[in-house]
């Protein structure tokens, strides 16, 4: 039997919640969250959403599973603060035969006021700046999206790509001629996932406000 966090309101204003019923998602279904998943004050799950083991869900964050098909959050991802996840009514991908909002596998980062809008997915690994602006696409493992990067069109990016800061994605051909992702950068993500680890353990044993 597994053991999730349950819907309510929670005293620092978490709200994990079944989403409203519409034509896009029909059936309210309430987010199936990991006892071992942590969520800072004032933010707010809503509807099918799985997030999986030591997963860092901060301050501020908006996961809203409203109008598409459901999300996965993958273990040991971490995703900061004011940070905004949603789909495109009634658009999805495919995951392994499976039709998902947004997918994002493991050890993935998304930085502070970043906006992760679907259908999307996101490879292990990456890593998504600050204010980066996605909506609509396939993002390879082992990449880094620098702060302030614009991916849309439903681009196919590929793995261990990397993306400069403030740069803008939006073909297909941009997409194929990214760069490796630079010597300096390739241990990035792993150094913040490890932090984020880190202060998730602390966070647990130390405050009475993350739940």
């Amino acid at each position: 039997m597994h053991v999730y966090k349950l819907p309510g309101i929670y005293p620092m204003q978490q709200i994990i919640s079944h989403n409203p019923p519409v034509k896009e998602a029909p059936l309210p279904i309430n987010p199936k969250i990991s006892p071992n998943a942590i969520i800072g004050p004032n933010s707010y799950v809503i509807g099918d959403v799985s997030v999986a083991n030591d997963v860092f869900i901060g301050f501020q964050n908006v996961i809203r599973a409203d109008a598409s098909a459901r999300y996965y959050i993958g273990p040991r991802t971490n995703i900061q603060d004011f940070v905004l996840i949603h789909c495109h009514p009634g658009h999805n991908l495919e995951v392994s035969g499976e039709k998902f909002g947004v997918f994002i596998e493991s050890d993935v980062s998304i930085l502070h006021h970043a906006a992760a809008h679907g259908p999307l997915f996101i490879g292990r690994n990456s890593f998504i700046g600050q204010h980066a602006s996605i909506y609509g696409a396939v993002i390879g493992r082992n990449c880094v999206i620098m702060h302030g990067a614009v991916i849309t069109e439903h681009v196919k990016i590929a793995d261990n790509r990397f993306v400069a800061p403030g740069q803008a994605v939006y073909t297909q051909a941009q997409a194929d001629a990214l760069p490796e992702v630079p010597e300096k950068y390739k241990g990035l993500n792993q150094e913040v996932v490890d932090y984020y680890q880190r202060v998730s353990k602390s966070y647990r044993v130390n405050t009475t406000y993350m739940i």
